[in-house]
């Protein structure tokens, strides 16, 4: 599976698992994706039983969810996309308000490499947030410890 196989929604729920679980240092619990989102928490919980079933999410009911190495390598992937794109049309380009996760959320794998050849960005292929915090990052992804 690919970051191109799922929706910008689904994204944008991944990075928040992945994101509270490495602040938290433990599973995500859904309360907190939810409160990261701006959503229901009963909507966080059927998201995270759909990713299981794909394989993307490991959830245990009260323990919260983790992602999966697939589901991490994926959420890697759209996390590092949205932010080259971000880099770009804010940086480059001067365009503040610019839809990066669903600009991002459409970029193949070579179009991503050569846009990355254009800017500078410290990712190559994948996210590094929250295991470095660099101050390139979108402040989406930036894990504050």
């Amino acid at each position: 599976m690919s970051g191109g196989d799922l929706s910008e929604t689904a994204g944008r729920y991944l990075s928040a698992i992945l994101l509270v679980s490495a602040r938290e240092g433990r599973r995500a619990k859904t309360g907190e994706v939810a409160d990261r989102l701006g959503v229901d928490p009963a909507t966080v919980t059927e998201r995270v039983h759909d990713f299981a079933e794909r394989g993307l999410v490991d959830y245990e009911r009260y323990e919260g969810a983790m992602l999966t190495g697939d589901g991490e390598t994926v959420t890697r992937e759209l996390m590092w996309k949205r932010c080259l794109v971000e880099n770009f049309t804010s940086d480059d380009l001067g365009l503040d308000d610019a839809d990066a996760d669903a600009i991002g959320g459409t970029l193949s794998a070579d179009a991503a490499r050569a846009l990355k050849h254009h800017i500078d960005h410290p990712c190559t292929g994948r996210c590094s947030a929250p295991d470095a915090d660099f101050a390139e990052c979108c402040p989406d992804y930036q894990v504050s410890r």
